[in-house]
């Protein structure tokens, strides 16, 4: 199929984009390299038609000349320090661009578009697991915290309804937590590893009890690029991740067997809790009845791949030789 990839340098578009390209599909990405550069896709340059612009802009998406059987839609301003400091650009990026993509869609016919939002929509779940029906929900407004989360909910309605509108298939995927290589630092697990390899000491946030179900970044670009041709996934929307819970304390004691190294633990408090849910936990059924999702990677073993080639890039060197110095 021809695909493009809004977002396609970002984390998760940045390993769709490469597991398109080893599928054999003509894979375009648009992209304004805000969280990642070209080089991230060097390895499949061969196979991608690149294209540099900021999806707020009309006229920068007329770029993308040629016609496409799906657009997977992954451009968003993402991060949790993004979300205190720039909500109102999180807000006009996200949703902007989103509203530009839908129109973009329907000149170009797709035949689906699959739009990533996020699991920030469900605010505090008060249902575990937590399926696709549950409400969507904006606990504080006044929160910059939920900048993102509104984008998202407001990028779902317009994805569906335009959809509708112009006669053309959406998938939309919330993944949760997803984590791996490349990821960034403005994320719980790479942060914990910056902290554990630069300063070989341990802060957590809070009393370190809250629950995240986490999933490695090869299982859910699987499902996202099934989500794309499945004739089952049209007009639906899925949980993406794992339902296996696990607490943040659990979750550093996991990293500290995994590098070696157990470092005394503080805990201290964080305005980034402030509108941080306490549990979060996906019903995957849905995923797995039509995707055939089924997570394939275990935290232990995605926790050792994130490990080692976060180490190469922090200190240059192997978890091996940062463990023997």
């Amino acid at each position: 199929m021809k695909a493009l990839v809004t977002g396609g340098l970002g984390f998760i578009g940045s390993h769709l984009s490469r597991k398109l390209v080893a599928g054999g599909h003509d894979v375009t990405v648009f992209d304004n390299e805000s969280r990642g550069s070209t080089g991230r896709l060097e390895e499949v340059s061969h196979g991608v038609n690149f294209v540099r612009g900021d999806i707020r802009s009309k006229e920068a998406l007329k770029e993308v000349k040629e016609e496409f059987d799906v657009i997977f839609h992954l451009a968003a301003v993402n991060g949790t320090k993004a979300f205190y400091e720039r909500p109102a650009q999180v807000l006009d990026v996200n949703v902007t661009g989103t509203k530009n993509v839908v129109e973009l869609a329907r000149e170009m016919d797709v035949d689906r578009l699959v739009f990533t939002s996020s699991s920030e929509v469900y605010g505090f779940p008060r249902e575990f697991p937590t399926p696709e029906s549950h409400p969507l929900q904006i606990m504080d407004n006044r929160n910059p915290r939920y900048s993102y989360a509104g984008s998202k909910i407001l990028g779902e309605q317009y994805v569906i309804h335009g959809a509708e509108k112009e006669n053309f298939e959406y998938t939309i995927v919330r993944p949760h937590n997803l984590y791996g290589p490349d990821m960034g630092y403005d994320h719980v697990i790479p942060e914990f590893i910056e902290r554990l390899v630069r300063e070989k000491k341990f802060t957590i946030y809070g009393d370190g009890s809250q629950t995240r179900s986490f999933c490695y970044i090869s299982d859910a670009v699987d499902a996202i690029t099934t989500s794309a041709t499945q004739s089952e996934a049209s007009d639906e929307i899925y949980n993406v991740g794992t339902q296996k819970e696990v607490t943040i304390n659990e979750l550093a004691t996991k990293l500290f067997e995994v590098a070696g190294y157990h470092p005394e633990v503080t805990h201290i408090e964080s305005k980034e809790l402030e509108g941080s849910p306490d549990r979060r936990q996906p019903d995957v059924s849905k995923a797995k009845e039509h995707l055939n999702y089924v997570p394939t990677v275990s935290l232990r073993d995605g926790l050792r791949r994130t490990f080692d080639a976060y180490c190469q890039d922090l200190i240059g060197e192997s978890a091996k030789s940062w463990r023997s110095s």
